[in-house]
């Protein structure tokens, strides 16, 4: 729909106010400088956009997506982004403006990301294109990628595997490249002092030219074959049934330790590291399916470590004085009178799930419950009975659920309605004008026969 355009001019015309909305037709060209420079795993990063907008209706913030575990999506976002019923054509000054924004941007596992970015107002979103991209080596306490990446280092935990007769376990080396763009297929692996590999006619998919040892290198399924993987978190150890030993890792996942019975009778005897103790475990994890005709008494969970090693690991913060003298007592604070009335929270909040908006309208009647409704684009390769799964984040609290309809699609690429609803919000938490998540949203899929 063509707006109306309005020009202000005087002796001298200075400038012109469109209405024409605030979402350029090309993206305008910037950089996009992240901190540290050579990131790893372990690392919470700060990106710093700046460039020239074309007109007065620069970014006001951003928020930034991992997409398929090896992208990042930028959306920024433009005045009154945030509006949505009531969203109104933007007047903006036809001048150029420079620009620049910075925020944080969560830890991510190791691999190579491809950085996209886009515009976003309240009535439009351009198309997202290629600013950049971020390559993320691992690093301690780091979490790891459910794929492997190029250059990652990998440790063999089984003789003779296929394909490698005369490797053995403990064999380390060295990821080259992968044979699909997301690394979800077969990896190429040099093999380090290992002189029995061939050249195989499998072209790299994702990685550019690396040269490496002659005959060191042969291709492998890690869907067949056991990989550890290096592994090096805090968490609590815990102690299972059958001589099982659980770690529950600062990740949020929950790990098996292939433990001897040496270990697990010392973290049994009540010494500095024991059952329940905040502990530091380094070892090789594997993910790899159990075998069929492979019969296991202690659950894989989110992996197996193997070849552990366990320490503590104490709260950060500086050792106490012996010779200090403990603070007296404080003189305790009057409680504030409690609020006669919740405050309610606003009027909407917009997630995004996924590249998707999806506006939370309040409940009317309620003072913190909201619920909203979007359509989402899936692509399955066989039909499936879909179900929500929905996590809060830390503080933000509230019962959430979700249903889908269809909830039963596919195969191919199809569209179904996402509805969400939580109640009991923590507004509180979220700040006005912050970007911030809010919940984890899980998409599940089972065949439907």
């Amino acid at each position: 729909m063509e707006r109306r355009r309005i020009a202000a001019a005087g002796l001298v015309l200075l400038a012109a106010l469109s209405a024409h909305g605030a979402v350029p037709a090309t993206l305008p060209e910037m950089v996009a400088q992240f901190t540290p420079v050579s990131p790893t795993s372990a690392d919470t990063l700060a990106l710093t956009l700046s460039g020239t907008w074309p007109n007065s209706c620069v970014p006001q913030t951003f928020r930034v997506m991992v997409v398929s575990g090896d992208s990042l999506w930028i959306d920024l976002l433009l005045p009154g982004w945030d509006l949505g019923s009531d969203c109104e054509p933007l007047m903006c000054l036809q001048v150029l403006s420079d620009w620049e924004l910075t925020g944080p941007v969560p830890a991510l596992p190791a691999g190579s990301y491809d950085v996209f970015a886009r515009a976003v107002d309240c009535e439009e979103a351009g198309q997202y294109v290629q600013i950049g991209v971020l390559p993320v080596a691992p690093g301690v306490d780091g979490p790891l990628s459910e794929r492997f990446a190029p250059g990652e280092r990998i440790v063999l935990l089984e003789d003779d595997p296929f394909g490698g007769f005369g490797l053995k376990a403990g064999q380390a080396g060295t990821v080259i490249c992968c044979d699909s763009e997301d690394c979800s297929g077969n990896i190429l692996v040099s093999w380090d002092l290992w002189t029995n590999g061939k050249l195989e006619p499998v072209p790299c998919a994702n990685a550019g030219e690396t040269l490496y040892p002659a005959n060191s290198a042969i291709w492998m399924d890690p869907e067949q074959v056991r990989f550890g993987r290096h592994f090096n978190q805090c968490g609590t150890i815990r102690k299972g049934l059958q001589g099982c030993v659980h770690f529950e890792a600062n990740d949020g996942k929950t790990y098996n330790v292939i433990a001897s019975d040496d270990m697990y009778l010392a973290l049994d005897g009540g010494g500095a590291v024991a059952f329940d103790g905040r502990v530091r475990v380094r070892g090789l994890l594997n993910t790899t399916p159990p075998r069929p005709d492979e019969l296991r008494l202690c659950l894989q969970q989110d992996g197996d470590i193997f070849h552990p090693t366990i320490s503590l690991c104490p709260q950060a913060g500086p050792a106490p004085d012996p010779n200090s003298k403990p603070d007296p007592d404080p003189e305790p604070e009057p409680k504030p009178d409690p609020d006669p009335d919740p405050t309610p929270g606003p009027d909407s909040i917009m997630i995004n799930i996924g590249g998707n908006p999806l506006m939370l309208q309040l409940i009317s009647g309620s003072t913190a419950s909201y619920a909203g409704c979007a359509d989402i684009t899936v692509q399955l390769n066989f039909q499936a009975q879909l179900s929500v799964e929905i996590t809060p984040a830390d503080g933000v609290g509230g019962t959430w659920t979700g249903t889908l309809n269809p909830d039963i699609i596919g195969p191919g690429e199809v569209t179904t309605e996402l509805c969400i609803e939580v109640v009991d919000l923590n507004v509180g938490a979220i700040g006005p004008g912050k970007d911030i998540q809010v919940a984890t949203v899980t998409l599940m899929a089972a065949p439907a026969f």
